[in-house]
């Protein structure tokens, strides 16, 4: 735990002035892991239930991996624009020799087709574009808190050009069982591009970032609420492109204790989760940032707005989450998990 402790501090100290907004390679890695996570408002989720180990949710925070997570084999894919997925494969198992839970993730981003062009506009063909991301990840507990560690291999191949990456994610948890409260800190995609696209160009930086979240599950209420603050290394999220302008043509400006709670609202997305009966939950989230970022004008639409339901049958699992991340682009994400250890077992 001492030395889990240190790494966590050398990286959090690595982040000081990292940004965000296209400035990276490898941003496929900040899209959400599950569709769970996308219908709670797209943050990383501290959310533990005993009885419900949700891999999916595991890959972006791993910190609670555990023996729960036994033999579970979970599938994500998200529909965006343009033909464009984005998903992952993991499946974990618990090595009694070492007394912990390992979750193996294959993460993917599949851009489609692009018509190539030389420097005249003559046609070249089509190229595709692709991400991957093999992904190892543990997590161990001391009593009420947890950390974990995810290892990430990365490969990228856009048109004839690849990159090769290496990074690493660092959690701490607490979970409080008779409370029913969780708490979790995430510093994410620390690491380096070892192989750049072009050698001359050098190496660019990785999407890093500090979440931190909390989630509370009621006793008497089928609720749980979830908030999390992203990107925390950096404390300005808005960019200098965004103005808002009268009918006139000039520029309207806030005052400076709206933009600072702007600002501040920027760093958070929330989520709730109701059950609905025993085997179906219902889910809305919320993203400030995406709402500013991605709406036009005053006419935001349903921009930053997520929603989502979840089914449990026996060992199966399934999660779908729709996200509008702008009025003419949206998202469809679908989640599987089958729990293969409980095959020929009774269903709890």
């Amino acid at each position: 735990m001492r030395y889990f402790a240190i790494l966590f501090c050398v990286l959090l100290s690595n982040i000081a002035y990292a940004q965000i907004g296209g400035k990276n390679v490898y941003d496929f890695l900040q899209f959400p892991t599950s569709s769970r996570m996308e219908a709670l408002g797209g943050g990383v989720q501290s959310i533990k239930y005993a009885k419900d180990a949700d891999l999916s949710l595991a890959i972006s925070n791993p910190c609670f991996i555990d023996s729960s997570f036994h033999k579970q084999l979970a599938f994500t894919n998200a529909f965006y624009t343009d033909k464009t997925n984005i998903g992952n494969i993991a499946f974990a198992y618990y090595h009694p020799k070492i007394k912990s839970a390992i979750a193996y993730t294959f993460q993917f981003a599949s851009y489609g087709k692009f018509d190539g062009r030389d420097i005249a506009g003559n046609s070249t063909g089509t190229f595709r574009a692709a991400d991957f991301n093999l992904q190892v990840g543990i997590g161990r507990s001391i009593r009420r808190f947890y950390y974990g560690v995810n290892i990430k291999f990365i490969a990228s191949h856009l048109e004839s050009y690849t990159s090769l990456g290496f990074a690493t994610d660092v959690a701490i948890g607490y979970h409080h069982p008779k409370s029913n409260w969780t708490f979790a800190a995430i510093v994410r995609n620390a690491g380096v591009e070892m192989k750049p696209y072009i050698k001359e160009s050098g190496r660019q930086k990785l999407p890093i970032q500090l979440d931190i979240s909390f989630s509370k599950r009621f006793k008497k209420l089928p609720l749980t609420l979830s908030v999390t603050a992203h990107n925390l290394q950096t404390w300005n999220l808005k960019f200098p492109e965004e103005e808002q302008t009268t009918l006139f043509g000039t520029t309207k400006k806030k005052s400076k204790g709206a933009e600072v709670v702007d600002n501040i609202f920027r760093h958070l997305s929330f989520g709730a989760e109701v059950q609905a009966g025993k085997p179906v939950r219902l889910r809305l989230g919320y993203n400030h940032l995406r709402r500013q970022e991605l709406g036009v004008g005053r006419k935001k639409g349903f921009a930053g707005i997520s929603a989502g339901f979840g089914v449990n049958i026996k060992q199966f699992a399934f999660d779908y989450a729709y996200a509008q991340y702008h009025r003419t682009g949206s998202d469809h994400q679908l989640s599987f998990r089958i729990k293969l250890d409980e095959f020929g077992k009774k269903a709890k």
